[in-house]
């Protein structure tokens, strides 16, 4: 088991949490379910709700991570509240 905690930048209200990460696209399904909860009330507020659709990304490093939205059809996308990854023991 490869096991990460995930703490989130300090202007999002995400509380950390750690992750297995042996299965990278259940690991940032995880991440997500754990996540926007807390996210979309401050999304909400800041008149951006639909970012509340969105999913966890990492880099391949597995040493930082962000949210992603994503609309194809307008063209657009939002990355958002960064997060540290570091390795547990």
């Amino acid at each position: 088991m490869t096991t990460y905690r995930i703490e989130f930048g300090p202007a999002w209200p995400v509380p950390p949490i750690t992750v297995d990460f042996s299965d990278r696209t259940q690991a940032a399904r995880t991440v997500a379910e754990h996540a926007i909860p807390h996210l979309r009330p401050l999304l909400a507020e800041k008149g951006r709700p639909e970012l509340a659709d969105c999913f966890f990304q990492t880099n391949r490093e597995l040493t930082a991570g962000q949210f992603m939205w994503l609309d194809l059809a307008g063209e657009r996308a939002a990355q958002f509240c960064p997060a540290r990854i570091t390795p547990t023991p």
